[in-house]
């Protein structure tokens, strides 16, 4: 076997490696949705088993999962909606523009994006009962855009730093608006960079419990703090919790899914140049 060869099943033997350290819990989410609560906590664990589907519906009708799934859809889509809205303007202005206040105003954002979570949650418990934004879709909408906008401004700065200015220049002299410029020109050249952030910013919504722990109650049920509510006095429903996990995985691989092609150019972006 050549060099060559022996490099390539190296990779290969190393990439099958992390997959599986990566996906054996999700396996075994999956194996333990299918199990009865007795296979569930058998050990060691029990392999010959009856696939329960019913474990599935039971997750849905419970806790009010299936309420809290659609919440949380419509609250991500908009988040990331809003956040896309406001990321792109701010990340072509970070990346065009060279001023003081801009240079400020970018490490103050990524400070902001870098700090812990748990500070922001007193003063936001705060400002939202007196404003009527706690247990509000709009008010969760709002708070995620503290964590994730800054990220996407930055992601999406980078990606416009690729794009030769003499677009922008050429675009102008045919008369063409800054909005124009932006809309039309910068935005479908670095589509993929926009697509990555939307789905980093969508996990990022979808999968996050501190937030709905601190601002949401009943209104507003989002799918983490609803399957940690699946927990009882001192005991788990260990296979409808795992149904529900799994459950909630879905929307997440299918933007993956159908945005794959997308991401993997919006995170190779920039690691060529010509």
């Amino acid at each position: 076997m050549s060099r060559r060869n022996l490099g390539q099943v190296a990779s290969f033997a190393a990439l099958a490696v992390i997959s599986v350290i990566f996906l054996a819990p999700v396996l075994w989410i999956a194996v333990t949705a299918l199990k009865t609560q007795r296979e569930a906590m058998a050990l060691p664990p029990v392999w010959d088993f009856v696939p329960q589907w019913q474990n599935f519906v039971t997750a849905w009708q419970s806790n009010d999962f299936g309420r809290s799934f659609l919440v949380t859809t419509s609250v991500s889509v908009f988040s990331v909606a809003l956040t896309l809205a406001l990321s792109i303007p701010a990340g072509y202005v970070l990346a065009r523009y060279r001023r003081s206040w801009l240079s400020a105003f970018e490490i103050g954002i990524m400070v902001i994006r870098m700090l812990p979570e748990i500070l922001f949650m007193l003063p936001l418990y705060a400002i939202y009962q007196k404003t009527a934004l706690f247990d509000t879709q709009i008010g969760i909408i709002l708070a995620f855009q503290i964590f994730n906008m800054p990220y996407s401004a930055w992601l999406i700065r980078q990606f416009v730093s690729e794009v030769p200015v003499e677009l922008d220049e050429a675009a102008l002299l045919d008369g063409a608006s800054k909005w124009q410029v932006l809309w039309f020109v910068i935005v479908p050249t670095i589509r993929p960079g926009i697509v990555a952030a939307a789905v980093l910013s969508f996990i990022g919504v979808w999968t996050n419990l501190l937030l709905p722990l601190a601002l949401t109650y009943n209104e507003t049920p989002m799918v983490a703090t609803t399957i940690a509510n699946f927990k009882g006095y001192g005991t788990f429903d260990w296979p409808v919790m795992a149904a529900a996990a799994i459950v909630s995985l879905l929307p997440q691989f299918l933007f993956f899914l159908f945005a794959q092609k997308y991401i993997v150019k919006g995170l190779t972006l920039g690691a060529v140049k010509g």
